[in-house]
């Protein structure tokens, strides 16, 4: 037996419905291994031999087994390959590269810089806007250093916290899903990696989605149209505006949330002490890239035996270590200073590892044919194979992506749960992966942005220091117009593919 019928979907299922109603998400990952396993030694051993060894089978799962093909073993959790452990370790290199970045005040000086340049308002729009996409290493970060920045002009020329919000938002988030060098590719490439067959490697994957990545692109351009005053605001927008215009501006009461995340303002600090780190990291990541994906289409050249979590460690540790030169021979930290706020920057994503290695175990679950998982890809792929029809399969991705994220208020929870199914529907089907992919990651953002309990729009609030629901309720038209043009992309998309 490959499934266990209609109930190969119940892991997933389980952490779905979990999720959308606790709005947690690693119980909810959990509790759909927890099933998965629970129903693998039942068919095996029986009901009292899995309830009897439940916790040490869930756990066994996380920590997984090495895939063998040669015996038909796929692998699973965090020792299935090499692949696994180096993404837990480009996670806590970003963590560590973002937290000196943050703490050595350079992103404040270079807005500081930026802002000296600005004129007029249209200017001080675009430059928030380039600010915010220019800082694709966390949409945290993104939004709490260009709110701090922009937020005295804003003020300065009557310009509301509800745009500024809008512009942090849509800006720090779409960014980070389409530069497949982000701070989210980790988490991103392990997804594509897992689950489309054709994907061996997470950048050259990410890389294949951005052209269909269609509510992301959209909603950008969209910010840089309103803030080049080429679409004019319409909606809640406007009336915010109205009441920026007059000195009425309603204030954010929840700084709490991420009073400890506040960029810091170095005295010290210089535009460059963030460009020259970010941007060797940068430039070593697109030369390895260039080197591996670009130069062999047209010279004879031989690839560099590095994949690309191996290109990600080598950029990070690379931008850590000149971070390390540059402050403290600046003066700007000491190398005490320095370790410890490395440290301190690991720890912040460390939830964010945990929710990674929960996510690929349960994909592995879903995908594995039984006895080793619950077969839910082959299950679907008997199911839906000649019944739905692939081209209405992307839009219904992206509006049931966005969906589950507004409800969960996360989108790395909801790509978490959508791209193994997501993708095994449109394999059974025929139909192209990468757009399948794209569209989960387009729907995600949609229903991230729209969600009043999403974490990066908290952010946002704060970083404008703009009322949480005053932002939620200014951006939410805006979202939709984008989701709405995105939605015709897809079907169309849909059809031609």
């Amino acid at each position: 037996m490959e499934h266990f019928g209609l109930l190969s979907l119940l892991p997933s299922v389980v952490a779905l419905a979990l999720a959308i109603w606790s709005k947690r998400v690693v119980p909810s990952l959990l509790a759909g291994i927890l099933v998965g396993t629970m129903m693998i030694d039942i068919k095996t051993n029986g009901v009292l031999h899995a309830i009897m060894y439940s916790i040490l089978n869930l756990f066994s799962a996380i920590a997984g087994h090495p895939a063998d093909a040669e015996a038909g073993i796929r692998g699973m959790g965090l020792v299935k390959g090499a692949g696994r452990a180096e993404l837990i370790i480009v996670v806590f290199l970003l963590g560590a590269f973002i937290g000196v970045l943050n703490k050595s005040g350079g992103a404040y000086a270079f807005g500081n810089w930026l802002a000296n340049k600005v004129r007029g308002k249209q200017g001080a729009q675009v430059s928030t806007a380039l600010m915010g996409s220019s800082l694709f290493t966390s949409a945290y970060f993104s939004s709490l250093a260009t709110g701090t920045v922009f937020r005295p002009i804003y003020d300065r020329m009557n310009i509301s916290r509800a745009k500024l919000a809008f512009f942090l938002d849509s800006t720090s988030s779409p960014i980070n899903v389409l530069v497949p060098i982000s701070g989210w590719v980790a988490f991103m490439g392990a997804l594509m990696v897992d689950n489309i067959p054709s994907v061996n490697d997470p950048i050259a994957g990410l890389a294949q989605t951005v052209p269909y990545n269609f509510y992301n692109i959209v909603i950008l351009v969209m910010v840089f149209l309103f803030a080049s005053g080429k679409l004019k605001d319409f909606g809640p927008m406007k009336k915010a505006e109205e009441r920026a215009k007059q000195g009425k501006e309603p204030g954010f009461e929840e700084q709490e949330v991420a009073a400890t995340a506040e960029p810091n303002k170095g005295k010290n600090a210089s535009p460059s002490d963030m460009l020259l780190p970010l941007g060797v990291s940068i430039a070593t990541l697109v030369l390895l890239g260039m080197w591996n994906y670009t130069l062999p289409y047209f010279f004879e050249v031989e690839k560099l035996p590095l994949d690309g979590n191996k290109m990600l460690i080598i950029s990070f540790g690379l931008g850590i270590i000149v971070a390390f030169l540059k402050y403290t021979l600046g003066k700007l930290m000491t190398p005490k200073q320095f370790s410890e706020e490395l440290f301190e920057g690991s720890k912040t994503v460390i939830l964010g590892a945990v929710i990674i290695l929960l996510a690929v175990t349960l994909g592995d679950i879903m995908r594995a044919t039984a006895p080793e998982g619950t077969g839910a890809a082959a299950f679907i792929g008997e199911v839906a194979k000649g019944v739905i029809p692939s081209a209405i399969i992307p839009l219904a991705l992206f509006i049931i992506s966005g969906f589950v994220a507004f409800s969960m208020g996360t989108s790395f929870g909801t790509w978490a749960i959508m791209m193994p199914i997501g993708v095994s529907l449109m394999l059974a089907t025929g139909g192209d992966p990468i757009l399948a992919a794209a569209a989960v990651l387009s729907g995600g953002a949609f229903g991230d942005h729209t969600s009043p309990i999403s974490d990066t729009s908290i952010m946002s609030s704060v970083g404008s220091d703009c009322d949480h629901m005053e932002h939620i309720n200014t951006q939410l038209p805006y979202a939709l117009t984008a989701a709405s043009v995105a939605s015709v992309f897809f079907l169309v998309a849909g059809f031609i593919m």
